[in-house]
């Protein structure tokens, strides 16, 4: 709705027809899939094959049955980028290198955050993603275009509970400080309505 760019993503609504899923997806392995749910890149696995789909699905679905699954395209990249978002302005950003031997880029799993310095339209494409979860406080992570200044950036999550792991040591800021001080004040307050449930 918001005309944001992202890799190709499916929802995995039913275990018996992930490869159903992978098939609207309409890429090639390998492909990306995601725990909703996960949180320091845990729940983000790397799927080389129909076999490795099938097996893992099945597996995650036996341990929680309510566990929603995403599969998305998978996009090579060297890095990609955190962008912290607070009451609709960029707070700060970093630039994480994907860690040797892996293909993910958390802090928490090792990566070596550097600053970076956002263009034009990955200010925009950023600003967007927030808003369009409604979030006051939020993290977005992007995979850069390959030509940063003409074309958008693809947006492949929005964090709505960031830590500040790395980006307070990248950006030279102190975050704590700025969104406590951002929350202190009672007309930056928000009150959102009850989440009903997890299945779409």
């Amino acid at each position: 709705d918001y005309g944001i760019k992202q890799p190709k993503t499916v929802l995995i609504n039913d275990p018996e027809k992930s490869v159903l899923a992978f098939d609207k997806l309409d890429t090639n392995f390998p492909v990306i899939m995601k725990t909703l749910r996960g949180s320091k890149g845990v729940g983000v696995l790397f799927i080389e094959s129909e076999k490795s789909l099938d097996s893992i699905v099945q597996l995650i679905n036996k341990q929680d049955e309510d566990t929603d699954l995403l599969l998305q395209e998978y996009i090579k990249t060297d890095y990609d980028v955190r962008v912290l978002v607070l009451g609709g302005k960029v707070l700060a950003t970093m630039k994480r290198p994907v860690i040797e031997g892996d293909f993910r880029s958390n802090v928490s799993l090792g990566s070596k955050p550097e600053k970076i310095k956002l263009t034009e339209l990955e200010i925009e494409a950023s600003l967007l993603a927030a808003k369009a979860v409604g979030g006051v406080w939020t993290a977005v992570d992007f995979i850069p275009s390959r030509n940063r200044e003409k074309d958008a950036p693809f947006i492949i999550e929005v964090n709505s509970s960031p830590g500040t792991e790395g980006i307070e040591e990248a950006s030279g800021q102190n975050i704590s400080k700025e969104i406590i001080e951002f929350f202190a004040e009672k007309k930056n307050w928000v009150k959102v309505p009850s989440e009903c449930g997890y299945k779409e």
